[in-house]
């Protein structure tokens, strides 16, 4: 590549080569109809002078003056008056051997004929280009008959000057025709020129291929999906991610362009992108991930109409941020419940001491006394029983919130529970989020039961033949409506009054957390007594349920 060509952009390029191409077009098409306009003009020069020696050879006074004793002096004047009329420059008659009766040039008279005789001969006529004494020139060879006989030969011709001069008035056209498709042609490079350089601007060839290297890798290596569209909604290109993310298979630039069903995505995200509608952080489910969606449609740079080229769809996984966000909501429950506790605490211990200040002294022995007994023997019923500390801790703070709010707790956790195959970060989540719930539905409705007492019960069970782990948790809250029991585990719903942000994901993280680790929960029962859920999983040392 020289250095020229290293500074000329993809239009300049573009616009040389099609103006080399109309250039070359051009002259093959003049070359074409100057080679047509000479065979015409040879074609008609042959068929004037067929038509001429024709005419001669069938004229009675010819056939007559042939036979004469002296047939030049009959014949040469009436030739030479042809010549004139006929529009030839030749008219040349002659003996069955050649010998020239007639010629224009009166000194050529007596010698042989130069051409083609052997064929009038035989009684037939021809025409030929052949060099005479005139020069070059096309003519026609015609046999004289009599009695079926040939008696004497007529040649009549046009010298190939004059046919060449016959073609000057079409040079005019010729150049004309040339010169417009000259111009046609570089009126049609310089638009695609203009229409490529809205495309490519003043980038080279290099540029262009390392920019497109450049963004391929840029689309493979992401972290987020990626899906385009043309404007028939058909899938024309996705990334390694979004491959992963949909379960797709690995993506191929030679790959035609396929429609979702095609590809089989998820019914809520097919939609989404046959719809091609701009969306903003939806969430959508594929399989067990829980995806982001953001979709822009893709216009045509700087159009003002409303034409799509297709959309852009970028996809994140949420999976592992919804997974993060239990274990945090998780470790704030159980942040709570201990500063729930240690207020609980802060108020005996207020209280022990405004005994000793009094001087109550045997009162206050009896309120630590108590307190400790009944406190120690909580912790070491949960402590012995769970084999997870994190998630005794996790129960008494429960107490200790529920107690504040007006709630009775009521724990049962078997001695045999052993160790869950939930770890433990996902354990908490899993019983923390479903306290929390029961200990939001009866402290809601503790205003209204009057004497009754509003009470979370948790049963935590394992079965040893079975090998599954069960967690009963039961509310005396006022119950699930009906209408929204079809709902209680999807994302981002909630039947709390005015929900605020970021509620409504505790049972679907519940759900997700389970449905992983191959367990179910489910609504067991509800009513205006109170609600229970019940989740079960495998114990650690036994497989899936």
């Amino acid at each position: 590549m020289t250095r020229t060509e290293g500074r000329w952009s993809i239009a300049s390029r573009f616009f040389a080569a099609q103006l080399v191409a109309v250039i070359l077009l051009s002259g093959c098409l003049t070359l074409a109809l100057w080679i047509v306009s000479r065979q015409s003009a040879d074609d008609t020069a042959a068929r004037l002078s067929l038509g001429v020696s024709t005419t001669l050879a069938r004229d009675p006074f010819v056939i007559a003056a042939v036979q004469t004793s002296d047939p030049t002096a009959e014949l040469e004047p009436y030739a030479l008056s042809i010549v004139k009329s006929a529009g030839v420059d030749f008219v040349t008659i002659m003996d069955t051997s050649g010998i020239r009766y007639t010629h224009p040039d009166s000194a050529q008279i007596g010698g042989r004929f130069l051409g083609t005789i052997a064929t009038a001969l035989q009684g037939e006529s021809l025409t030929e280009t052949y060099t005479g004494t005139l020069g070059p020139s096309v003519r026609a060879v015609v046999p004289v008959m009599q009695g079926g006989r040939v008696i004497a030969i007529v040649s009549a011709g046009v010298t190939v000057e004059r046919v060449l001069a016959s073609l000057a008035p079409r040079i005019p056209l010729v150049i004309g025709v040339a010169v417009l498709l000259v111009a046609l042609g570089t009126v049609g490079a310089l638009i695609g020129r203009r229409a490529l350089s809205r495309v490519t601007g003043s980038m080279r060839p290099a540029e262009l291929s390392r920019m497109v290297g450049y963004y391929e890798s840029v689309l493979h290596s992401v972290r987020e999906g990626l899906i385009l569209t043309d404007d028939r909604g058909r899938v024309v290109l996705y990334n390694d991610e979004a491959a992963d993310l949909l379960g797709l298979p690995p993506t191929r630039s030679d790959r035609p362009p396929s429609t979702v069903s095609e590809l089989g995505l998820p019914p809520s995200i097919a939609s989404l992108i046959e719809s091609r509608v701009r969306i903003v952080e939806e969430s959508h489910l594929a399989g067990d991930r829980v995806l982001l969606v953001n979709q822009e449609p893709a216009s045509p740079t700087g159009s003002r109409t409303r034409t799509q080229l297709g959309s852009l769809t970028t996809l994140r996984d949420l999976t592992e941020v919804q997974r993060l966000s239990g274990e945090l909501e998780s470790v704030r429950t159980l942040s709570d419940a201990l500063r729930s506790q240690t207020h609980e605490y802060a108020n005996q211990l207020h209280t022990v001491v405004s005994l000793l200040e009094l001087g109550r002294t045997r009162e206050a022995i009896e309120l630590i006394a108590h307190q400790t007994q009944t406190s120690q023997s909580l912790a070491d019923d949960l402590v012995g029983a769970s084999s997870e500390p994190a998630l005794a801790a996790l129960l008494l703070g429960k107490v200790a919130q529920a107690s504040e709010r007006g709630v009775q707790m009521l724990l049962v956790v078997d001695d045999a529970l052993g160790a869950s195959a939930l770890p433990i970060s996902e354990l908490v989540s899993v019983v923390g989020n479903l306290v929390d719930n029961a200990i939001d539905a009866a402290s809601g409705d503790s205003l209204h039961r009057g004497s009754s007492p509003a009470t979370v019960s948790v049963n935590l069970a394992s079965d040893p033949v079975t090998g599954v782990v069960q967690c009963t948790v039961t509310d005396s809250g006022p119950g699930i409506d009906s209408d929204h029991l079809g709902h209680i585990f999807d994302r981002g719903f909630s039947t709390k009054p005015a929900p605020a942000a970021g509620r409504g994901f505790g049972l679907a993280v519940v759900r997700d957390i389970l449905a992983r680790r191959g367990g179910v929960v489910e609504v067991a029962a509800s009513g205006p007594e109170g609600t229970r859920f019940v989740a079960r999983w495998p114990r650690a040392d036994r497989g899936p349920m």
